[in-house]
């Protein structure tokens, strides 16, 4: 059977795939909230150039699937560790690799952290799960996981509940309302979600709404009911990740600040994996353009932001609409780039965004778009009007 016509078989559904090369080595694994639309996407000749290499050496693809997004997220990450699939480290440089600390204090802490991170922690034997690739999808699943089993998440415990406790996300050891025995059992239970051990937390909770019920608890009772059914219906909630995900890795948000062109300025922020990498941010202080001239000011900064040795990204997000995205489209065909461009601008009416491609595009989650450019936006804003201040000051 041809591939192609293998991923027609392949079902709508959440889960894991393993692309492999002529010996049968695993070379990728991903995840996938719709394995065949996810799959299929890496044959729309739409691809990035790295990403078009390694399809070169693809000659089988299999999958496992899963009942939620959420396990497919820590199926991933368990069978990356244990294969270390070239193209899933090719490239990547440390900082872009996700984990997930449970610390062994009393109390612990859940949290993530990026590997070059890792080196500082203590502990003889950490308890680390990962490494994951999108933070954005990690950090989502971490949100989900709170809600069906509360934990606690801050460095330093505070003296008094804080708003996690009143909203019933942590159990709040800060006050006394949980014993380390019972909180422990909790930590477990996170750590199961994360082992693939989905059914043992969901009899965990059972046996806990049973001694709760027994004991007449029936408020706490209540509460541990609706921590199964989210449990039960893990699916539906995890919602926030794109039926397809995202083949762009690294996406590069730009946005310009003036005001009738006073103290003009440019922004260009980093997303990696869908996580804002705030250390690769870059202001720009317009040099060359005078007077109110958006679309100067955007090739002004994305032609000094290419003479920069900074990694290329696969995405560049443009806050503005056709205008702009043609003045960066110029920029990077005299510079013989080929990246593809976006931009997302208010429509007519204000109310309701408007996408505007260079070219085709997958099918992404628009969300994500919305988060680089907001980002993009607050950034250059912020740089602006500090700049402004000084000149009154």
């Amino acid at each position: 059977m041809k591939l192609k016509d293998k991923i027609k078989t392949f079902p709508d559904s959440p889960g894991v795939y393993s692309m492999k090369n002529s010996a049968g080595e695993t070379i990728y694994i991903g995840k996938a909230a719709s394995l065949k639309e996810r799959v299929r996407s890496y044959f729309s000749g739409l691809v990035p150039a790295k990403t078009a290499v390694q399809m070169g050496e693809v000659k089988d693809i299999d999958f496992i699937e899963t009942e939620s997004s959420v396990e497919a997220l820590f199926l991933e990450a368990r069978l990356i560790k244990k294969n270390m699939p070239k193209y899933n480290i090719k490239d990547k440089d440390d900082k872009s690799r996700i984990y997930v600390h449970i610390t062994r204090e009393r109390f612990p802490r859940v949290y993530l952290m990026r590997e070059t991170d890792l080196p500082q922690i203590k502990e003889k034997t950490p308890i680390i799960y990962g490494p994951f690739l999108s933070g954005r999808s990690v950090s989502d699943a971490l949100e989900l996981i709170r809600k069906i089993v509360p934990f606690r998440t801050c460095s330093v415990m505070p003296k008094r509940k804080c708003l996690y406790g009143y909203l019933d996300l942590c159990e709040t050891p800060c006050e006394g309302n949980v014993s380390k025995l019972q909180y422990g059992k909790k930590i477990r239970q996170v750590r199961d979600f994360f082992e693939g051990k989905k059914v043992r937390v969901l009899n965990s909770l059972k046996r806990e709404m049973k001694l709760a019920s027994k004991g007449q608890d029936f408020e706490g009772a209540a509460k541990v009911r609706d921590h199964i059914y989210a449990l039960e219906h893990l699916k539906q909630m995890f919602v926030r990740e794109g039926r397809g995900g995202t083949v762009f890795r690294r996406i590069e948000g730009y946005d310009i600040s003036n005001i009738s062109g006073a103290f003009a300025t440019g922004s260009m922020v980093v997303f990696i994996d869908g996580m804002s990498e705030k250390s690769e941010y870059r202001k720009f202080k317009i040099k060359w353009v005078k007077g109110a001239n958006d679309v100067a000011m955007m090739k002004e900064v994305l032609i000094r932001r290419f003479h920069n040795d900074w990694p290329h990204p696969d995405l560049i997000l443009i806050d503005g609409g056709r205008g702009q995205v043609n003045a960066a489209v110029s920029v990077l065909k005299n510079l013989g780039l080929d990246i593809p461009v976006i931009g997302l601008a208010k429509g007519p009416d204000r109310k309701k965004d408007e996408l505007i491609t260079s070219r085709t595009l997958p099918r992404q989650d628009i969300s994500l778009f919305k988060e680089v450019r907001d980002e993009s936006h607050r950034f250059a804003k912020g740089y602006y009007e500090r700049l402004h201040r000084k000149s009154i000051a």
